[in-house]
């Protein structure tokens, strides 16, 4: 069987006059678009419903699109804008220049899908495999790069960019409720991390300073959490995005005692995913 059989159409006249114009025959992402058919021939197929709806081809791409989000760790929401503005990602997947952008939910539906069955994560692991031959994925130690490895760095750069984002809206939403109370609880600090022109890198890595940023946000959402529950005042606590932020707490952060020093300590939870609900093991 075929990964995906005739799934793909032809490149498209207009990407393809486009890529060609802007990029060299060394682009990764054209030759594989070139060798795509080559890449997915006599893979396992992959036909879940996403979204309510059942689609080879649909299902092809998000398998390609997750493995592209591992190599240029990118979120859903950011590979969804990566698709719509570069031209060699479009190639990559004979999708036209006018490609209408895509819910980023479908991706998370397409992993926990994987997650869930142990065989799809085994044409997955496929797909992979192929595209670690083709040079689009490299190996980061000695094993060879796995398919759990791949769906838990992509869902946990997702759950960081999840938390941040209800972080930004409730600061947001309490700004525009009592300006001068948030005035006076804001740290420092927060003025650069939380502001929206400042880039946060997302992405899980084995330096600490990743853990470390994770660590001091579950620190900040606590704080103010708890500096909205010590003010009692209805209109703080029943925002929807306050209310959004103490869900995104719950689910990501957990707090304990430490035995010697008697603090509080925050950890991140080892989920697979928020939506998820399944806990590694």
């Amino acid at each position: 069987m075929t990964f995906h059989p005739m799934a793909f159409p032809k490149i498209p006249e207009d990407t393809a006059r486009a890529a060609s114009t802007l990029f060299g025959k060394g682009n990764i992402y054209l030759r594989l678009g070139e060798h795509i058919d080559e890449l997915l021939f006599e893979l396992i197929p992959l036909e879940m419903e996403i979204q309510g709806q059942r689609s080879t081809q649909a299902n092809a791409m998000y398998a390609m699109l997750t493995a592209f989000q591992f190599g240029e760790e990118l979120t859903d929401h950011q590979v969804v804008e990566a698709i719509r503005r570069r031209v060699d990602l479009k190639y990559a997947l004979h999708l036209p220049m006018n490609y209408p952008s895509f819910d980023p939910g479908a991706l998370c539906e397409f992993r926990k899908g994987l997650m869930a069955d142990p065989s799809r994560q085994q044409s997955f692991q496929g797909l992979l495999d192929r595209l670690a031959e083709f040079g689009l994925l490299k190996k980061t130690q000695e094993r060879p790069l796995s398919a759990q490895q791949v769906l838990d760095e992509v869902c946990t750069g997702n759950r960081l960019e999840m938390v941040v984002e209800a972080m930004f809206q409730a600061l947001e939403a309490l700004a525009a409720t009592n300006s001068e109370w948030l005035r006076q609880v804001t740290l420092p600090h927060w003025y650069q991390r939380y502001s929206r022109r400042t880039q946060m890198h997302f992405w899980p890595n084995t330096k600490g300073l990743w853990k470390e940023l994770v660590l001091e946000i579950g620190r900040d959402i606590q704080y103010l959490l708890g500096e909205i529950d010590k003010s009692q005042l209805p209109a703080l606590t029943s925002r929807r995005e306050v209310q959004a932020l103490r869900q995104a707490w719950e689910e990501q952060f957990d707090e304990t005692i430490n035995d010697v020093s008697l603090a509080n300590e925050v950890h991140w939870r080892p989920t697979l995913c928020a939506s998820c609900r399944k806990e590694t093991h």
